[in-house]
């Protein structure tokens, strides 16, 4: 019998049992125990099932308030879109009147032209400029309800106030942390890539603060920020110059476009351009920095890959990893066997050098290498100048971040 009956009931009827064998054991008749034991149990049982009620009742209260909230502001949306229409439907009559046209010939090219007849305007910004727009082009869309039977919304990123820039935020991230795992994984095992995998020939154009805050607007109603526009593009940069399947490529176009070739060779300027010699041969002279080193790299075409430091070869750096870095744009842009090279070079320690001459050299090889090369050049960060330096020691302290034990 006890195993139909729920655990509560279980344990109140053991209680009263031990009482009853008591109470049997001082000489109470039989009559009292029983009315003692079904008060008891009642009361008991009584008491726990209105406290049940009672806190399911708070549940549905709770979750009927998020969803009376929902359903004000929705039926408050309805009612502003429909005296708009109205408004805009009454204004459209008037204007195919004035302008001659039957109201249901009336288009919208129609209306922009009469607004323009009627009203004149020379301001420069067009936004600025009169307008006369159905509700649906500048009322912000009405989402459908985002919750469940339960309370529970939808979107998993529904409580930070902008689910739909989140998730494509956090989709861009998972997928830059996806592909460094995949990198290690090559990098340590020495294996090639579960999937094709290659670097952008092209940089990305992306989505300009006004379009990215004009198209999660109207689509999905969310207040977008100049803020939120600088993470955006932050992200998106960090993931495009990542080792990238095509899958990675079709969610980059979603949000960008790649820059041609004749826009890039336009933004590069005076970096194309090389000067000749007296022996009627090209080079090109850049100083590169790293640290506290200065190199002065000339780089020669048509030459048989000869490499001069401060008039000694590669044997001028004894860290192997040094040389390893001064080959590496060489390598890079396939010119180990096509250019000379010559390197003054001074200040700073050995890592500190290669770093100046890697950096000078890899922008004196820009006039001697395809476009794609350059592009190449810039993924992989090697024109932008290395600002990092050793932190200086901090007064009371033992080096620059590094305390005194205490």
């Amino acid at each position: 019998m006890a195993a139909s009956i729920p655990i509560a009931a279980v344990t109140i009827v053991r209680g009263a049992g031990r009482k009853l064998r008591h109470l049997n054991g001082h000489g109470v008749s039989a009559p009292i125990l029983q009315r003692y034991f079904t008060r008891t149990l009642s009361t008991k049982d009584l008491v726990s099932s209105d406290h049940t009620d009672k806190k399911i009742q708070r549940r549905s209260e709770k979750i009927s308030a998020a969803m009376k909230a929902f359903l004000k502001k929705a039926r408050e949306h309805e009612i502003k879109v429909n005296i708009h229409t109205e408004e805009y439907e009454l204004g459209r009559k008037h204007l195919a009147n004035m302008m001659g046209i039957h109201p249901d010939e009336m288009t919208k090219d129609h209306i922009n032209e009469a607004i323009q007849y009627l009203l004149p305007s020379g301001l420069f910004d067009k936004g600025s400029r009169p307008q006369f727009k159905h509700p649906k082009d500048f009322l912000p869309v009405n989402l459908e309800f985002p919750f469940d039977v339960s309370g529970r919304p939808h979107h998993y990123q529904y409580y930070t106030m902008k689910p739909y820039y989140y998730q494509m935020m956090s989709e861009a991230a998972w997928r830059t942390e996806s592909l460094k795992e995949e990198e290690i994984r090559i990098g340590l095992t020495g294996q090639a890539p579960k999937e094709s995998m290659t670097h952008l020939t092209e940089e990305f154009d992306w989505m300009d603060t006004k379009t990215l805050i004009h198209t999660f607007k109207s689509t999905y109603s969310e207040t977008v920020t100049e803020k939120d526009h600088k993470r955006f593009v932050e992200v998106m940069t960090k993931l495009s110059k990542m080792r990238l399947r095509e899958q990675d490529v079709e969610f980059l176009r979603q949000y960008g476009s790649q820059k041609s070739l004749e826009t890039k060779s336009a933004d590069s300027g005076d970096d194309r351009k090389f000067l000749t010699d007296e022996t009627g041969r090209n080079y090109k002279t850049v100083n590169g920095f790293r640290k506290t080193a200065k190199a002065r790299v000339t780089v020669y075409g048509e030459g048989k890959g000869s490499i001069e430091i401060n008039g000694r070869g590669l044997d001028y750096f004894n860290n192997e990893y040094a040389r390893e870095q001064i080959l590496f744009p060489l390598l890079l842009t396939e010119t180990l066997d096509g250019v000379d090279v010559r390197v003054t070079v001074e200040g700073g320690g050995e890592m500190g050098q290669s770093g100046a001459i890697r950096h000078g050299l890899s922008k004196a090889l820009l006039p001697f290498v395809s476009q794609q090369m350059c592009n190449k050049l810039s993924l992989a960060g090697l024109l932008d100048r290395d600002s990092r330096i050793k932190e200086r020691k901090k007064p009371g302290q033992k080096k620059a971040r590094k305390q005194f034990q205490w």
